[in-house]
């Protein structure tokens, strides 16, 4: 008797010897037993030949996962990278954002500020606007008073001179009327400046508008002086 694989094979001899002592019923009871583990036995290493199929493609399977799985682990580590790279890049980013906004606030409240001050200096600019305009009208109507004033001065100088020349004209007439004194000389020749002794034609006479001797009219008559042209002596 041989074992295969812990299946018990019966040879002829045997099985002469069985056939002897044991009944045809039993020998053919073994015999069917037989033939059912041989099938059964077939029908195992179909199905293990099959399992060691399976098993050689589920290495090959995994063979080619475990190389895919480090394609992916190196595909991962280079994203890995790179995502770190960006996450830095973002920091970055999201830290010159933060600087660029405290910078764009800063600038709007001085952009407020400066609004506000516009504001007030539009306010200004409109009340000195105003005031030049106020003082212009101001001005225009003292220009057409100081116009009107010169007008009006310029008559009155007209009348001063028409008086001027009258008064003149009185003295003039006064002057033949009025009796010499003793003590006075009538003659021009006779004059001498007390201070330089010049005479004659260096002797002038002039109003002394410090003695009031009358009116004539609105016109006030002033007193003679004579003023010597060398030194401007008066006497």
């Amino acid at each position: 008797m041989r074992l295969k694989r812990g299946v018990s094979f019966i040879s002829q001899d045997e099985m002469k010897d069985l056939t002897t002592n044991l009944d045809n019923k039993v020998v053919k009871a073994l015999q069917i037993k037989v033939d059912s583990y041989q099938i059964e036995i077939s029908e195992l290493k179909k199905i293990l030949e099959k399992k060691d199929e399976e098993i050689a493609n589920i290495a090959k399977f995994k063979d080619a996962l475990s190389s895919e799985l480090e394609e992916i682990k190196r595909n991962l580590d280079v994203k890995t990278n790179k995502l770190e790279k960006i996450d830095s890049e973002v920091y970055d980013l999201e830290k010159t954002i933060t600087i660029k906004e405290n910078e764009t606030n800063k600038l709007c409240a001085e952009v407020d500020e400066l609004k506000q001050k516009i504001e007030e200096l539009s306010d200004d600019v409109l009340k000195k606007a105003n005031k030049i305009t106020e003082l212009s009208e101001q001005l225009t109507k003292k220009e057409d008073k100081i116009t009107e004033l010169n007008d009006t001065l310029d008559g009155k100088e007209k009348i001063i001179e028409g008086q001027k020349d009258k008064l003149e004209k009185a003295e003039t007439e006064l002057s033949a009327l009025k009796p010499s004194e003793p003590t006075e000389y009538t003659s021009e020749e006779r004059l001498v400046c007390p201070k330089c002794g010049a005479r004659g034609k260096d002797l002038k006479v002039e109003e002394d508008k410090s003695k009031i001797l009358g009116y004539m009219g609105h016109s006030p008559l002033y007193s003679k002086v004579n003023v010597c042209k060398q030194c401007g002596q008066k006497f």
